[in-house]
């Protein structure tokens, strides 16, 4: 009878064990069940696999809008991050810029998705909105908010996490020419399933938002953040939500996420943004402690004069500066001009700045002859234009100046003014984006001769213009062949190597780079035309071989995310000025097979463009 009882008592023991265990993980489980984001609104509910993102129209095809920097294909294009407009002073408004496109959140996978439940009966009495959605426990995906790009909320289907792991990091320092900036930023800012294995990697997710920050694209990184649980338990995307916060004139928000922080609290950054949250708080005993052992971990000279100038009233700040946010919270703290700055400017700084610079004054403007009082010529002289065009130290700075003067080349177009360089106009407003005046140049060359330009620059202004408009010109393909075939044309020298000046050999070596990228783009080429271009000498690969194949092989299998991220680790190397003629046109082929043509536009145009303005 003991043994019955001390049985039943070991039973009633396991059982009230079991019991406590359940309703402990079902405890541990509701806040995973049922969360509300931090501005108290519910999650949003996973679209159905069919369904357009919010961010588009009903019915409407998805954007596709990968022209923010220029040479673009005629898409309307975003501003860039480019050099900012001169002058601005530190703003004064302490309230966030205008919103970014909308929230997208990728759409749940099939397999995953919960039956599609019916619906009440008529009449049935409706449960009150609680403003909390209960969703099923599924797993974390990092990758799923962002926005519409035009790549598809099936970006990164096959792709493989290990190669995102390895590019995806390298984006946030690696200069890119404006192409490759524009890709990038399309390829993180999308809104999509994350690769098999990575949609709970926070580290992953943080490179992302980082490498989209330091792109220019802070807008889109404040969205994705918004929608990203878990901020106080990952430093990286603590970090990078701070960033946002100061760079958007919203300080206090950053000051709240590094007090909500409960990992690497030490860290030199962390004390750097808590000494200024804790002056701003009137806590200047608390700030100069802080900031001193900041220094002590990692000594900063800049912020430390920015941080002592502010703990000082405002007294002998020096220069601003526009490193990061933390320097350009404390230069508008300390109502600084930020001229001196700007052309140091990290890149969502400078886009930020150009963004809220006002417009320009009127006789900066494009003239309007019908207007009362309107001057009869631009305010700017072509020449003067000119001078600014080829005064770019590097291509990003080159359109960068084309954008700049986009008004005043657009003000020459429309009084119909006499151009010396037409063809060099007319280059420049397609790096700006400008094809409507870069058509009306082109139709305005109708004589034998062309100011400024031989024939070699007109057939790369063709090359380029028809390329932006989607349709490379077989006629323009032809010329370039020719000319690559008969600039030194001579008797060929010893080893079969033609011979002729050095200025001939490079108009034979820009003809053939321009036809190689027409003919990438699909451009048709009769039999002799491509007996011509077989014979011709090109620059090899820079790229490692298995790199390319690695290339060839995701865009055959039509793995848009790969192929991207392989493209972008290959144009990398060439920097601002983008991939030599050779990895160039792989790059464009690989974008064209995987489904991404207005990128390989983009990319072909940047490169005719680029030949053109040397």
């Amino acid at each position: 009878m003991a043994k019955a009882d001390a049985s039943g008592k070991l039973a009633g023991r396991s059982r009230n064990r079991i019991l406590l265990t359940t309703a402990m993980a079902f405890a541990l489980a509701a806040p995973v069940l049922a969360q509300t984001p931090d501005n108290g609104t519910a999650p949003p509910a996973s679209a159905s696999p069919d369904s357009t993102p919010p961010s588009a129209p009903p019915g409407a095809a998805a954007p596709s809008n990968p022209s923010d920097v220029q040479p673009s294909p005629p898409s309307a294009a975003a501003p860039d991050a480019g050099a900012p407009a001169p002058g601005p002073s530190a703003p004064s408004s302490t309230e966030a810029g205008p919103p970014g496109a909308p929230v997208s959140v990728a759409p749940a996978s099939p397999d995953s998705a919960p039956p599609p439940s019916s619906p009440p009966p008529a009449g049935a009495a409706q449960a009150p909105d609680s403003g909390v959605s209960v969703q099923s426990l599924g797993a974390l995906d990092l990758f799923s908010a962002g926005r519409e790009t035009g790549l598809g909320a099936g970006l990164w289907k096959g792709a493989s996490a290990d190669i995102a792991r390895a590019v995806i990091p390298t984006l946030d320092t690696a200069p890119l020419s404006p192409a490759g900036a524009a890709l990038a930023r399309a390829v993180l800012g999308q809104a999509a399933t994350a690769p098999d294995g990575a949609g709970e990697d926070a580290d992953l997710a943080g490179a992302r938002i980082k490498a989209l920050l330091d792109l220019g694209d802070a807008e889109t990184a404040a969205m994705i953040l918004e929608h990203t649980p878990g901020l106080s338990n990952n430093a990286a995307l603590s970090q990078a939500a701070a960033e946002v916060d100061l760079i958007t004139d919203q300080p206090d928000k950053a000051c709240a996420i590094a007090e909500a922080l409960s990992v690497d609290r030490d860290a030199a950054y962390w004390l750097r943004l808590r000494a200024f949250c804790q002056a701003r708080a009137g806590k200047p005993d608390m700030a100069q402690l802080t900031l001193t052992l900041a220094n002590q971990q990692q000594p900063d000279p800049i912020f430390s004069r920015l941080m002592g100038a502010v703990l000082a009233g405002g007294a002998n700040p020096g220069a601003p500066s526009l490193r990061n946010g933390l320097d350009y919270a404390l230069s508008t703290e300390l109502k600084l001009d930020l001229t001196p700055a700007l052309a140091h400017a990290a890149p969502p700084i400078a886009r930020r700045l150009a963004a809220m610079a006002p417009p320009p004054p009127p006789s900066m403007a494009a003239p309007n002859p019908g207007a009362p009082g309107a001057p009869a010529q631009p305010f700017t002289s072509e020449a003067d234009i000119l001078a600014t065009l080829r005064a770019a130290a590097s291509f990003p700075d080159y359109v960068a100046a084309a954008k700049a003067a986009q008004p005043a080349i657009a003000g020459l177009v429309q009084v119909k003014a006499p151009l010396n360089a037409p063809v060099a106009l007319g280059a420049a407003a397609i790096a700006a984006g400008d094809l409507a005046d870069a058509d009306a140049i082109r139709a305005s060359l109708t004589g034998d001769a062309i100011p400024g330009a031989d024939a070699l620059g007109l057939a790369l202004f063709d090359a380029a213009l028809s390329s932006a408009h989607g349709k490379p010109d077989p006629q323009t393909l032809d010329r370039l062949i020719e000319l690559a075939s008969q600039a030194g044309d001579k008797a060929p020298a010893k080893g079969g190597v033609r011979s002729g000046t050095l200025g001939e050999q490079r108009t034979r070596q820009r003809a053939a780079a321009a036809g190689a990228l027409m003919l990438a783009l699909g451009a048709p080429l009769d039999p002799p035309a491509r007996a011509a271009f077989a014979g011709f000498s090109l620059p090899g690969d820079q790229a490692a071989f298995p790199r390319l194949l690695a290339l060839d092989v995701a865009a055959d299998a039509g793995l848009k995310g790969e192929t991207a991220l392989l493209a972008l680790s290959i144009a990398e190397a060439g920097g601002g000025v983008g991939p030599g003629v050779a990895d160039r046109v792989r790059i464009i082929r690989a974008l064209t097979r995987a489904g991404m043509a207005d990128f390989a536009q983009t990319y072909a145009v940047e490169g005719l463009v680029e030949l053109q303005a040397r």
